[in-house]
Parts: structure tokens; C-alpha cells; sequence
């Protein structure tokens, strides 16, 4: 093998393991999305709650006594295409990471669907510690909370 032989091999090794490299950096970027009930009647004992520095957040925020977790799911950001979270056949989550901009943090569009209609829509930009809390529609004496939390 010729001197260009082995620069060309080298080069094209260092370019695999660069890309490799730079796909295990954004493989940890996920976000998980919660939904709650919250509401002010103590749930039943076998319910799951809300972990307790969450369930300070969602009370400072929403005020209700108790935040019972429906469904929770790690989003994947390094996979550009849509992705669903689907706790009820009447109510979910549609959420699009969108393209990364250079230099500027990545940002996940998202659509809350009720009854197939289309109730919020919006963009978050996620930061870890700073989740975002979306207030959804009554359900008797409660109320559904997305929350979208990057990880």
C-alpha cells in the first residue's frame, strides 16, 4: 500500500470515528413527557404519584393537593421525525424535534390532540431543570398537565 493508500485509510477512519462520535454526543438528548391528573381527592393507594420535587413544581404552578402520573415516555431528539405519546385514545401528544440550527439549541415542536382536534400546539426549547408545563382540559373534578422535561 502506497504513502496516499495509507493517509487516504487514516483519513477515512478518523472521519467514521468522528460521526460515530458525534452521534453518541446527541444520543443522551431526550425528553421525557408526563401526564398528569391532577386534582383535589386524594387518589387510591395503588396509584402512582408524582415524584416529590415535581409534585412541588406542579403544585406552586397549578395549586391542585395531588398529581397522579397517567403515563410517562422518553422522547428521543436525535431522531427527526414525529413521534407520539398516546396515554388515552382521546387525548395525546404529537412532538417533531426540529432541525438543528448551528450555534443555537435544539427546539421540538408539539400538538396536543383532543377528541382528533388539534387543542395547543407550540415550540419548547429544552434546558435541563427547567421543564415545561402544559395545562390541558378538566376531566370532571381534575385535570389532565403534559409535561415535557429534558433529560
Amino acid at each position: 500500500m502506497s504513502i496516499i493508500g495509507s493517509t487516504r485509510a487514516i483519513l477515512a477512519l478518523a472521519l467514521v470515528f468522528s460521526w460515530l462520535g458525534l452521534l453518541a454526543g446527541r444520543a443522551d438528548e431526550t425528553i421525557r413527557v408526563s401526564l398528569y391528573l391532577a386534582g383535589n381527592n386524594s387518589p387510591s393507594a395503588d396509584r402512582k404519584l408524582a415524584p416529590e420535587k415535581m409534585e412541588h413544581r406542579l403544585v406552586s404552578v397549578f395549586g391542585f393537593k395531588y398529581y397522579e402520573l397517567i403515563k410517562e415516555e422518553e422522547i428521543e431528539l436525535g431522531k427527526e421525525w414525529e413521534q407520539w405519546v398516546v396515554p388515552r385514545k382521546d387525548f395525546f401528544i404529537r412532538l417533531k424535534p426540529l432541525p438543528r440550527e448551528s450555534s443555537k439549541p435544539r427546539t421540538v415542536d408539539y400538538e396536543i390532540y383532543k377528541d382528533g382536534f388539534i387543542v395547543a400546539r407550540g415550540t419548547y426549547e429544552p434546558h435541563k431543570g427547567t421543564p415545561l408545563f402544559i395545562n390541558g382540559p378538566d376531566f370532571k373534578q381534575s385535570r389532565f398537565i403534559y409535561v415535557l422535561e429534558a433529560r
